[in-house]
């Protein structure tokens, strides 16, 4: 197990050290869903606070839709456990919804949950929000948006929310999910699963791709991160593309 959280913590670190995740006297709010990677999300967060340059304080913050598959509070004792004050909220939006049996898909329950963690998180006078996305998830939502909306674009390992009143972070951005797994088996967790992660839609047939690549071909998480930090606009479509002299062009058909 040592081994296994050495690797995490490293990851975290990385993303930490190159991104400029977290400063000093930080006030975050990590967003806990119940899964395996909110789970290892919080407490890698809590265990890299003794390796940290500085001190920040933590609060885990859960929102109810009213889709666990089981009562959100069987994480109350490992939760506690960390140290680590735990805020439950009703996003009522979705509630009200599913008590009307109001048909909707997944990107309704996303925009209302990210709504309402930025609104919790500045409640709590937190001025971070962080979120246990992996590697995985930043390479399957690139492919998503490549293949389904048109554009180049992941998921950031940091950004500003439209206010600018809360800074959101993704420290697992370099740790991926078979990592994710095995931590969260070594603590011990039991990761709660959202009733729609059975259905059948574009991420599972996304991931279920990029894990058939992944068996058959070694390197692959790592050249998609790698990607994800290696654009070239030379090579792309866009009208924000630089002008490129002639002369540097590497095919004499480029123009």
């Amino acid at each position: 197990m040592p081994d296994i959280e050495q690797k995490v913590l490293d990851a975290m670190g990385r993303a930490m050290g190159r991104f400029s995740m977290l400063r000093a006297g930080d006030r975050v709010a990590v967003g806990v869903s119940g899964g395996k990677d909110s789970l290892t999300l919080l407490h890698a967060l809590v265990a890299y606070k003794k390796r940290a340059p500085f001190p920040y304080d933590l609060i885990a913050i859960t929102l109810e839709q009213g889709k666990f598959k089981l009562p959100i509070v069987a994480l109350e004792e490992k939760i506690r456990g960390l140290g680590v004050e735990w805020v439950i909220r009703q996003d009522s939006a979705t509630l009200r919804l599913i008590a009307e049996n109001v048909p909707h898909g997944c990107d309704i329950c996303s925009r209302h949950r990210r709504y309402n963690l930025y609104k919790i998180a500045t409640e709590l006078h937190c001025g971070v929000l962080a979120l246990g996305h992996t590697a995985d998830d930043c390479a399957e939502s690139l492919l998503r948006n490549v293949l389904f909306n048109g554009r180049i674009a992941s998921l950031p390992p940091v950004s500003q929310s439209q206010k600018g009143n809360v800074r959101l972070i993704r420290p697992l951005v370099y740790v991926t999910e078979d990592l994710s797994t095995e931590y969260a088996r070594a603590q011990g967790f039991l990761p709660i699963a959202c009733v729609c992660s059975e259905k059948e839609n574009v991420r599972r047939e996304i991931r279920e791709f990029l894990e058939t690549m992944k068996a058959r071909h070694i390197g692959i998480s790592d050249s998609i991160t790698a990607a994800l930090g290696n654009v070239n606009l030379y090579t792309l479509f866009g009208e924000n593309r630089p002008d490129v002299p002639a002369e540097v062009c590497s095919s004499p058909y480029e123009f």
